[in-house]
């Protein structure tokens, strides 16, 4: 099928055998067929096939098939390559010719080799890197309050999460407002989620917790000590408990 291919052409049809090689360009579409059928990819091919943005592997309909189209992805390349899955919708190219299918459609529905959510060190080389140069900033925003936490969680880092659990009045709410606070008058914006105690209350704690002292006694300070909460990056959900959100 090489002298069939055109030096333009960026994208190929990958079959086992010559019959659907030749079935594939009646239709239209660039296609080779492997030297000695499905089970071999030889190494002389592989310079051939350089010139192809994608190839897309239809060898056959049985399971050797499958699995010797997701061998060959590998050696020419995930990123490139889509693999048409064997099946009666998607029988052998002869055989879809014959029964009039639609070559287009059979080829946009072959699956990408390399899927989105896999990829390889190569990918992440560059990153690994740059977190291995950088590990004061990859450790996180250090809490002012906290020091023995900062040795156990190296700080507050984006993307992670971190569950503490505790019986019934063990002080997990105190204890969270604290956090959150300490990061919140670092600039960290902070939503919280309650569904057990309700806003006012929530609010009421850590305002407490923020001035230092007992505002109840002290109401001519409350204002004052209201403005600077206020002005933190600090936001509430207003639904509680089993409440529904729609």
């Amino acid at each position: 099928g090489l002298p069939l291919i055109g030096c333009r052409d960026t994208e190929l049809v990958l079959t086992g055998w010559e019959l659907d090689a030749l079935a594939l360009h009646q239709a239209g579409e660039a296609s080779l067929a492997l030297p000695r059928g499905t089970p071999c990819l030889p190494p002389a091919l592989l310079p051939y096939l350089e010139q192809f943005k994608r190839i897309t592997l239809w060898l056959g309909e049985d399971l050797r098939s499958w699995e010797a189209a997701k061998l060959f992805a590998r050696k020419l390349s995930l990123k490139r390559c889509s693999l048409a899955r064997p099946g009666n919708l998607q029988p052998r190219p002869l055989e879809a010719l014959n029964q009039g299918l639609n070559f287009t459609k059979i080829l946009r529905a072959a699956l990408p080799a390399s899927p989105k959510s896999i990829i390889s060190f190569r990918q992440l080389r560059e990153e690994v890197f740059g977190e291995l140069a950088n590990t004061e900033q990859v450790a996180g925003i250090k809490w002012v309050r906290f020091p023995e936490l900062n040795k156990l969680l190296k700080g507050h880092r984006r993307g992670e999460l971190t569950v503490f659990t505790g019986p019934t009045g063990s002080g997990k709410t105190t204890f969270i407002s604290e956090y959150a606070l300490d990061l919140c008058m670092q600039g960290v914006c902070t939503l919280w989620g309650s569904f057990e105690i309700n806003n006012v209350r929530l609010a009421k704690i850590m305002l407490t917790q923020f001035a230092g002292r007992r505002l109840e006694d002290q109401l001519e300070l409350y204002d004052e000590w209201a403005d600077r909460f206020e002005d933190l990056p600090l936001y509430f959900m207003t639904f509680h408990g089993q409440q529904n959100i729609k």
